[in-house]
């Protein structure tokens, strides 16, 4: 539960234009992360399907006392190219949206600077370190 209460209030200080990218090994909570996010901005029942086959996923918020935005949910896990990322309309993402990159690494280099990286390692115990950069 301390995951899913972290992802809640870290959503609190997200707003559109936010790019917010995670990195880890699989099964280290990108994913479970991603999901709290959409959930806080979406509604609780919000159903979060994994964009793993599809790459991308999008959901429109629900807050009325703020502007409208829609997030972008990509996981690039199956992108062999980064050109393969124009495609999927990235660019357009970033503008005035929020958008949850899962295996970023591919477009390490077109990322805007102000993107937060958000980084998960996976210890015994079922322990998770998280580490943020902005």
């Amino acid at each position: 539960m301390e995951s899913a209460a972290w992802a809640r209030n870290f959503a609190t200080t997200l707003k559109s234009g936010n790019i917010v990218t995670f990195t880890g090994d699989l099964g280290s909570g990108k994913t479970f992360l991603c999901r709290e996010i959409i959930r806080y901005f979406c509604g609780a029942q919000t159903n979060v399907s994994s964009p793993t086959f599809n790459l991308l996923q999008t959901y429109q918020n629900i807050d009325h006392n703020s502007d409208s935005f829609t997030i972008y949910h990509f996981d690039l896990y199956r992108l062999k190219h980064s050109d393969e990322i124009f495609e999927l309309g990235i660019e357009e993402a970033w503008y005035n949206n929020l958008c949850l990159i899962e295996w970023p690494e591919i477009i390490e280099s077109i990322l805007p600077k102000e993107a937060i990286k958000i980084h998960l390692q996976t210890l015994k115990a079922n322990k998770r370190v998280l580490s943020i950069k902005s």
